[in-house]
C-alpha cells in the first residue's frame, strides 16, 4: 500500500491532496483541521476547505501506523526558484487564462450566432446605402462568425488567476518524523487509545479541554465527551474547584466529561467518567 504523503510545516502536518484527505477521514477516522476557502464559494466565511492542517498527535499516530510519510519542503520552498521553474510556471498561468478565456468567447459567440439573421441584414443595408448594389453584396454566415471570433479573441477580459492549493513543481524533499514532549507524549497516548477503541477525536481547544470524542464522523454528530488529560497520572493531587469546573463546563455543553490519565504502575491508560447530578438531596424540593 503506498502511503500518503504530508507535509511537514511549523510543527504541524498538511495535507494538499483533497483525496488523501478523504481517506484519512473516511478509513483511518482522522479528522484533522480544515483550514482553507472552499473553492467554489471564496468569500465564504462559514466553510471551509482545502488545505487540511493534522494535529501533532495525529501525525504521531498515522507515523506509527505507517500510513503517511512525512516529507520536509521548507528548504526547497524557501529557495529563489530557477529560471526553468519560472518558465514552467508562466506556462501554467497563460494556459490557465486561456482556459478562463475560452468560454467567455463561446459565450460572445453565441450570442452571436443567435443574431446572426439581424446581423446579416444590418450589414446589407448599411451597405446599400453606402453605395454598393444588391447583387454585388455576398455575406457568408461562417466568415461573419471567423471575423468575430477572430475580434473578441483580442479583446482583454477581466480575469481572476487562481493560486494552486498544491505546489505544481517537482520539489527535492527529505523524509522527517515528529518528536512530543513528555506532556504531549501522555495526551498522545490518550488519543492512540480512544483512536484504537474506535471513536473519531478532534482537539478540545474550543471547549476547554484536551480532546472530544464522537460517536461518528463529526459532520453528522455532535461530540458525546470531553477529555482532560492528567499529566501526572494517578499520584497527581486533584483540586475539588479543578473537579467542579469540568464538571460544570460538560453539563453546560451537553457532554460527558472524562479523566484520563496512565496509571505509573501498569503504565496503562485508564479513563474515569464523571457525570454531574446536582444537589441529590434538593430534588424533592418544591418552592
Amino acid at each position: 500500500m503506498s502511503r500518503i504523503v504530508v507535509n511537514f510545516m511549523h510543527g504541524r502536518g498538511f495535507i494538499f491532496n483533497a483525496e488523501d484527505y478523504l481517506k484519512l477521514r473516511f478509513e483511518y477516522r482522522i479528522v484533522g483541521n480544515l483550514i482553507g476557502v472552499p473553492v467554489s464559494h471564496p468569500r465564504n466565511v462559514n466553510q471551509q476547505g482545502m488545505p487540511v492542517a493534522l494535529s501533532a498527535y495525529e501525525v504521531k499516530l498515522l507515523l506509527d501506523k505507517e500510513i503517511i510519510t512525512l516529507v520536509d519542503k521548507t528548504g526547497a520552498l524557501q529557495r529563489v526558484p530557477s529560471d526553468d521553474q519560472s518558465q514552467q510556471y508562466g506556462a501554467m498561468v497563460e494556459q490557465q487564462k486561456q482556459e478562463m478565456h475560452m468560454p467567455v468567447v463561446e459565450k460572445r459567440l453565441e450570442a452571436f450566432r443567435k443574431h446572426m439573421p439581424r446581423i446579416i441584414e444590418g450589414k446589407r443595408r448599411k451597405l446599400l446605402k453606402s453605395g454598393v448594389k444588391e447583387e454585388d453584396i455576398h455575406l457568408d454566415p461562417e466568415q461573419l462568425l471567423d471575423q468575430e471570433k477572430e475580434r473578441i479573441m483580442q479583446e482583454k477580459f477581466d480575469q481572476m488567476v487562481q493560486i494552486p492549493l498544491k505546489y505544481p513543481l517537482t520539489l527535492e524533499f527529505s523524509e522527517c518524523s515528529i518528536a512530543l514532549s513528555a506532556q504531549e507524549d501522555i495526551k498522545y497516548r490518550v488519543f492512540k487509545s480512544l483512536w484504537q477503541q474506535g471513536g473519531f477525536i478532534t482537539t478540545g481547544d474550543a471547549f476547554g479541554c484536551d480532546f472530544l470524542l464522537y460517536p461518528g464522523d463529526p459532520m453528522c454528530f455532535h461530540a458525546s465527551h470531553t477529555v482532560h488529560v492528567l499529566a501526572g497520572g494517578v499520584s497527581r493531587k486533584l483540586d475539588a474547584k479543578y473537579l467542579i469546573r469540568i464538571c460544570r463546563l460538560s453539563v453546560v455543553v451537553n457532554k460527558l466529561c472524562v479523566i484520563a490519565y496512565v496509571d505509573e504502575s501498569s503504565d496503562e491508560v485508564h479513563f474515569e467518567t464523571l457525570e454531574w447530578e446536582g444537589n441529590v438531596t434538593n430534588k424533592g424540593d418544591t418552592f
